[in-house]
């Protein structure tokens, strides 16, 4: 008599997922990977423009160094103003171009205190003048600005990466003529 009183639990009480349930988890699963593979992708491209960006620099800070020794014990007179050509390979897909132009100070002059009336301080403004001139023109001549480019093709287009240096000439002549 005891199974009597016993009742079997009702059959709308299953253990499972709904079909419901399983589309919403495949859904959320799927939006989870592709948001992983796009991580990805973007990492393998910063990567592949990194390693890029590497070779360009190296490249540069070569054809500067190599540029640097060519000339050095030369005067500025007897560099070239522009050179390039295409590096060896299997860099043979990139180019340089070096650019050695004079730097063009400001006139300093127009620092200097004015001349002031009724003084008889005007012979000192002049002098000071001069000099300022002649040490400008002289800065001029003793400096050069050095820019070497790296230049490439990517995606149909042209790329360039540039160094850009100072060279000074401490055995430039101070002349007194140059006005």
């Amino acid at each position: 008599m005891i199974g009597m009183w016993t009742r079997k639990k009702p059959f709308l009480n299953n253990q499972g997922f709904t079909l419901l349930e399983v589309l919403i988890a495949i859904m959320i699963m799927a939006m989870a990977l592709g948001s992983i593979i796009a991580i990805q992708g973007g990492a393998i491209v910063a990567t592949a423009r990194a390693k890029q960006m590497n070779i360009v620099a190296m490249l540069a800070r070569n054809q500067m160094i190599e540029t640097e020794f060519k000339f050095r014990g030369k005067t500025f007179e007897e560099m070239k103003k522009e050179d390039g050509g295409t590096f060896d390979p299997p860099y043979q897909d990139y180019t340089w171009k070096s650019v050695a132009k004079e730097i063009q100070f400001p006139q300093l002059s127009a620092l200097s205190p004015q001349k002031s009336e009724g003084k008889g301080g005007g012979g000192t403004s002049e002098i000071q003048e001069l000099v300022t001139k002649l040490t400008t023109n002289f800065l001029s001549k003793a400096m050069r600005e050095v820019t070497v480019s790296v230049l490439w093709k990517q995606s149909g287009k042209e790329q360039s990466f540039s160094l850009t240096t100072y060279w000074v000439n401490l055995n430039h002549e101070f002349s007194l003529n140059d006005q």
